[in-house]
């Protein structure tokens, strides 16, 4: 269940991100890796699926797709725990995370990038992460 009433302050997500940078990597890694080994899989058994001989594997084949199975539903445990924490996942590949805040009485999102040291920009709620714009001291 989303934490969707949470509403942060710069300090609060700043605060947030020692451990963000260990579930946030997590994901990532987890994800290229799940998306990669699915990539594989398909080729493999587009390639080799009509030939009688790649039949036999059969049982492997399927516990392969049991692991990755498992996989996701490790990659999804990982996004809920972020989630519970009222942070909304944007990419799982590339990291990228947002807070919800308010910026200029306007709903709004501080984002931050796993390879980023600082939450350094935000978007409005109805503009996309690739709109941030930098977040002014004051």
């Amino acid at each position: 269940m989303s934490n969707s009433k949470k509403v942060f302050t710069i300090d609060q997500a700043r605060a947030m991100l020692p451990l963000l940078r260990l579930i946030v990597t997590d994901i990532a890694l987890a994800h290229r890796e799940l998306t990669e080994r699915k990539s594989i899989i398909r080729k493999v058994q587009r390639q080799h699926d009509r030939k009688p001989r790649f039949h036999l594997y059969g049982d492997e084949v399927l516990e392969i797709h049991e692991e990755l199975k498992q996989d996701e539903a490790h990659l999804e445990a990982y996004v809920h725990e972020l989630e519970r924490l009222g942070v909304i996942l944007r990419s799982a590949h590339d990291g990228v995370v947002d807070f919800p805040t308010v910026v200029d009485e306007q709903p709004a999102f501080y984002t931050w990038q796993m390879d980023q040291s600082d939450v350094v920009d935000f978007h409005f709620a109805d503009e996309s992460t690739a709109d941030r714009k930098p977040i002014v001291a004051g």
